[in-house]
């Protein structure tokens, strides 16, 4: 499998000390899980033996020399020990054919020699149970202390993916259109980045803790009985590989219904969105059997798929069965008939065995993982390659505050979905004055005003302040000229002397208070629970519309631009909140050059010029009066969008009477 752009985003963590801690913790948790498994044969095999076992007499002189002390008697030509604790283990398998037998009777003797409890019944059983305890306390300590290692190692990945990720957001200029939305960057920042870092957590977790566990699973195994252990995982496989092939038709079968139920949930979120089409022709028995139908095509389906999912087929039961079937009989075999391993072996062999499958399963899980994060790290460093839209080339220049005029030149800008919002547009807005843009796309009129403050670039033509091309100033000097008051951009989650004074030192509170009160907020603020220091936006305290409005206007206030950019409310105000917003933006345009989106009827009256725009082209540029006696456009969209009903500045109890 290929796993580049993981071992891409891995490769970030490279000077990480994390990563190389949760690894060999991991390995440290596998081995002792594995003590704790060789203290529960020890354990079985007292259990199983009670510490009595019978030696050949020849062979007594090869045992370790404290076993005398545990004889007995004699049966014939068996020489019997009792009460001789983890002895049996010894004596069994001392003298054994196999390598692995006397390999590990000698290391159990060893054992002895350190811990002599364990040469009778109940300081074998107590020995046993302490050890068993302490390691169960220390693999707690050091599964804690790798998880720990494993979050903080993918949590760093992470954060350093999504750090990556907002600075290429300040390169590429993403979302600056406010309509647009960061739909598909916020997809990148949350679930791409997720699969990465639950990919990289599941890796440390497997790799090498599962790994080293899969191998003393297999070895002890190995031990308990090598030729058993071959034949039982061939088995197993051959299990594993036939039961693959004869599964393929149901696998056939669960992908068919999948394709099937996604089909026909798509046809019923479509008849949900025919309600309109059904009230205005009066369709709804035609539209109901249709939804029925789909309906129930959708259930049988669905019914097909959840049957299939994991299904065991008729067949794979029977092999499964048989090959279970098969094992068993032949270790029963080997314990009843031939007596060639004990009970004790065989329950080792069978627990080893079956508990490969956890870390068989935890791999195949991690690779499923890994699958997901190749395509998400993917994504990622391809979003993180992009080229940014926004350059300030080599000697830009600084820009100076507007004195005589914004001019733009045969600009032509898409939407990144590609639809046309300017379509080769001249115009040229002068200086010191109030200009409102109208138009029924509200689209078109925002990457107008975006354009000013260069938030994005057209792909052809030119934006000039005073004769300059914007592409040729510095992006700092350009927005320092330029104060955007957007409704997408009002406030955001951070304390009222952050959202007006932006975090900046040179703007004291002194200073932050006499922005609120230009644009008449200092007397609502004041009455808020904590003042200036009370915490407003999404996750804050509530403000009404109006407040955010007057809040984003005491912040353009603060940064003293040249160039006001201003997107009206949407929302319906009373008379005396309108008298205060009214105000404000007289005080601000004192000076300075407004460029205004409009949702007032009021506030087209009393602009200056207003640009007409229709369909991405500038379909006229005069004064309000003016252009309203020449165009039936502009006559059409102020009756439409800007009757006062609508707006709101005038209620329909008003004029009863």
């Amino acid at each position: 499998m290929q796993v580049e752009a993981y071992r891409r985003a891995k490769n970030l963590l490279a000077a990480r000390r994390s990563p190389l801690i949760a690894r060999v913790l991991g390995a440290v948790e596998a081995l002792l899980v594995l003590g704790l498994l060789v203290l529960a044969a020890l354990f079985v095999g007292l259990m199983t033996f009670r510490g009595e076992v019978r030696i050949a007499e020849p062979l007594t002189t090869t045992m370790p020399s404290w076993s005398v002390g545990r004889q007995i008697g004699k049966t014939g030509d068996f020489v019997v020990y009792d009460n001789s604790g983890l002895f049996p283990l010894i004596g069994a398998n001392l003298n054994s054919p196999y390598v692995v037998h006397r390999v590990g009777a000698r290391l159990l003797d060893g054992l002895t020699h350190l811990l002599p409890t364990l040469r009778n019944n109940l300081g074998a059983l107590a020995t046993l149970l302490a050890l068993g305890l302490g390691l169960a306390l220390l693999m707690s300590l050091t599964a804690r202390l790798r998880r720990a290692a494993v979050a903080v190692a993918a949590a760093d990945l992470a954060t350093n993916l999504r750090r990556q990720i907002h600075r290429q957001m300040y390169r590429l200029g993403q979302s600056s259109l406010p309509t647009e939305g960061i739909g598909p960057v916020v997809n990148i920042w949350t679930r791409e980045v997720n699969d990465v870092r639950d990919a990289l957590a599941a890796d440390f977790e497997v790799k090498p803790g599962m790994i080293v566990l899969a191998a003393g699973l297999a070895g002890l195994a190995l031990a308990a009985s090598p030729t058993l252990t071959l034949f039982l995982a061939s088995l197993g496989l051959l299990v594993h590989i036939t039961s693959r092939v004869m599964n393929r038709e149901a696998r056939g079968i669960h992908d068919a219904a999948l394709r099937d139920a996604s089909l026909q949930l798509c046809l019923l979120h479509e008849d949900l969105g025919l309600l309109r089409t059904v009230r205005t022709y009066a369709m709804e028995e035609f539209d109901r059997r249709r939804f029925d139908e789909h309906l129930d095509r959708y259930h049988a389906a669905d019914v097909r798929r959840m049957l299939a999912e994991g299904a065991l087929t008729a067949s794979s039961a029977l092999l499964l069965g048989a090959a279970t079937a098969t094992a068993l009989g032949l270790l029963g075999y080997n314990v009843l008939v031939m007596d060639r391993i004990s009970i004790a072996t065989m329950l080792i062999l069978g627990a080893s065995l079956a508990g490969l499958a956890f870390p068989i399963l935890r791999w195949m899980a991690m690779r499923r993982l890994l699958r997901h994060a190749e395509r998400s790290a993917a994504e990622i460093f391809e979003f993180l390659a992009r080229a940014p839209e926004l350059h300030q080339i080599v000697g830009a220049e600084f820009l100076p505050p507007l004195r005589e005029s914004i001019v733009l030149q045969d600009v032509t800008l898409e939407s990144r979905s590609g639809r046309l919002l300017l379509d080769h547009v001249s115009l040229e807005i002068p200086a010191g004055g109030r200009t409102a843009l109208v138009g029924a796309d509200e689209d078109s009129k925002l990457a107008l005003a975006c354009l000013i403050p260069r938030l994005i670039d057209p792909q052809a033509g030119r934006v000039l302040i005073d004769g300059r091309d914007l592409r040729e100033m510095t992006l700092e000097s350009v927005r320092a000229q330029s104060a955007t008051v957007l409704q997408a951009d009002l406030v955001f989650t951070d304390s009222i002397m952050n959202n007006i004074g932006l975090g900046d030192p040179r703007y004291s509170l002194q200073k932050v208070i006499e922005a609120a009160k230009v644009a008449h907020a200092h007397f609502f603020i004041q009455e808020l629970p904590h003042g200036y220091d009370t915490v407003i936006g999404p996750l804050g305290h509530y403000l009404r519309p109006d407040e955010q409005f007057r809040l984003a206007l005491a912040r353009a206030f603060l940064q003293d631009p040249s160039i006001l950019i201003v997107e009206e409310l949407t929302t319906p105000v009373d008379d005396e909140v309108k008298l205060l917003l009214d105000d404000t933006l007289s005080r601000l345009a004192a000076g300075r050059t407004v460029v205004t989106v409009p949702h007032r009827l009021s506030s087209i009256r009393s602009a200056d010029n207003v640009a007409l725009l229709h369909n991405g082209r500038l379909e006229g540029f005069a004064t309000p009066s003016r252009l309203q006696s020449e165009s039936k456009l502009l006559r059409h969209i102020l009756y439409t969008e800007f009757n006062e009903y609508v707006t709101g500045e005038i209620e329909a109890g008003q004029v009863a009477g």
